[in-house]
């Protein structure tokens, strides 16, 4: 919708800055006058579940965002504002079908995903990851962060994660591949070389652990995580039992 007469005294424009000035109450009001009218806009009810979103209503949020995206499908800011506010609700079962929707669609379209849009939804797909992982269901979570960097690869943390996931099911090598190539991409993302690191050390390579915890102190020489790795793996070859001559 543009900038035109909504009702009989304010624009759209106007409503939004109502939001800007967090006047929520009288830009829901102005917006549910338009919505009674005009309910076939998504626009609107995308507006509205976001209010509710913000005000905690987050049953009423999920109403009218599920209607903004029956009623226009391609509405992909809807789309997100209908994931978060499924998060938010723990339904993610359904939120994972919400992206899945938008990509598809996209797909089909064959409209190539703006970097903005494709980075956000790289985002929910780490989110549902984070929560698959925490519930141990390590395949679901290695699924979504795959999903993710696919959406955007080069997205360091979203590496990590995948590494990290990768390494504590046993996929050590790929986990090591992974993270060796976001060093060398991203030799600033130094919890991806911490995460190396880790990952030597799982398979006994001390030396080539330390060596990368020492790069991480060059870059950062009060890093805790460094120092503390470092400290242990000291401590640990200064209790190994030296041999006799």
């Amino acid at each position: 919708m543009t900038e035109k007469m909504v009702g009989k005294k304010m624009t759209v424009g106007e409503i939004d800055e109502l939001l800007v000035k967090n006047e929520i109450d009288h830009a829901e009001e102005a917006l549910l006058a338009i919505y009674r009218q005009n309910p076939d806009f998504a626009d609107i009810c995308n507006r509205l579940g976001q209010i509710y979103f913000q005000k905690g209503d987050y049953m009423r949020a999920k109403e009218f965002l599920e209607r903004a995206v029956r009623l226009n499908p391609d509405y992909t800011e809807a789309s997100l504002n209908l994931v978060v506010t499924l998060n938010e609700l723990r339904q993610y079962g359904r939120a994972k079908e919400v992206i899945e929707q938008a990509q598809s669609r996209a797909t089909r379209k064959k409209v190539p995903v703006e970097p903005f849009i494709a980075g956000k939804l790289a985002n929910k797909h780490k989110e549902v990851g984070d929560i698959y992982r925490e519930l141990a269901m390590f395949m679901e979570s290695i699924e979504e962060y795959r999903k993710a960097l696919k959406l955007s690869p080069g997205f360091p943390d979203i590496q990590v994660r995948l590494a990290v996931t990768l390494r504590e099911i046993g996929v050590t090598d790929e986990a090591l591949e992974i993270l060796t190539r976001t060093t060398e991409l991203r030799p600033d993302y130094l919890d991806a070389r911490i995460q190396l690191g880790i990952t030597y050390f799982s398979k006994g390579f001390l030396e080539r652990a330390r060596q990368q915890w020492m790069e991480v102190l060059k870059v950062d020489p009060s890093h805790a995580k460094a120092q503390m790795y470092l400290s242990f793996l000291k401590d640990s070859r200064e209790r190994q039992p030296r041999q006799r001559a």
